[in-house]
């Protein structure tokens, strides 16, 4: 059976996550598993307010809701990718002491994500938005206002893969990346999944959407 969609559309204010609770609320009260429900958020705080409006109205533990979290958790998750394994400030300015090109990455975050993880370095913003918007880095830079040249991009691109590899590190993008050239053998069956301000999500995010949507 090919899953329904429904979408909801309207500005800001009008009330589209509310409704996304409230049926959140109605698959519950259906006898939906709460483990069979996804609710996706883009920020850490929206999917946690999600958790918490769940929890309290239907007496449930946060451990019983697995998929209520953000597209990058969910990926991190799911792709046994270790915390430690994930790049830091201090991985950066590793990475900036070796290549002689400074990284100035003042912390990592998985919220606003279209913005790059590292939005405050020009680097990094151009690169993370390339692999975000599936676009080539070269016409990514060319779209983008900036000051630094070509070849120190490249340079600085190359550099941050080859240091990644060989220190088994993963930036918030390449969990997306993961998930979807491996979702075949650890996505979860999901009997209904929502996905909040999906208006904001990037192209790479809405890869790990739909796919999410063909096991829902």
């Amino acid at each position: 059976m090919q899953a329904k969609i429904f979408r909801i559309y309207g500005p800001p204010g009008t009330g589209k996550t509310t409704t996304l609770l409230n049926k959140v609320d109605e698959a519950l009260s259906q006898g939906i598993l709460p483990s069979k429900i996804g609710y996706f958020a883009f920020t850490r705080q929206a999917a946690h307010e999600a958790i918490e409006r769940a929890c309290e109205r239907f007496g449930l533990e946060e451990s019983q809701l697995p998929w209520f979290r953000t597209l990058h958790s969910f990926a991190l998750r799911l792709s046994g990718i270790r915390s430690e394994q994930v790049m830091q400030k201090e991985h950066y300015k590793e990475l900036s002491s070796v290549i002689g090109v400074d990284i100035g990455v003042d912390k990592t975050n998985e919220d606003n994500m279209m913005e790059s993880n590292a939005s405050n370095d020009p680097y990094l913003s151009i690169i993370n938005l390339a692999r975000l918007r599936k676009v080539p880095l070269r016409k990514q830079y060319n779209k983008t206002d900036t000051d630094i040249d070509w070849v120190t991009l490249s340079y600085v691109a190359d550099a941050l893969v080859n240091y990644k590899k060989r220190m088994n590190l993963y930036d918030f993008t390449d969990m997306l990346e993961i998930f979807v050239n491996h979702s075949s053998t650890f996505c979860p069956d999901l009997s209904v999944s929502f996905i909040d301000e999906a208006q904001d999500l990037s192209p790479l995010q809405w890869d790990v959407a739909h796919i999410i949507e063909k096991h829902s």
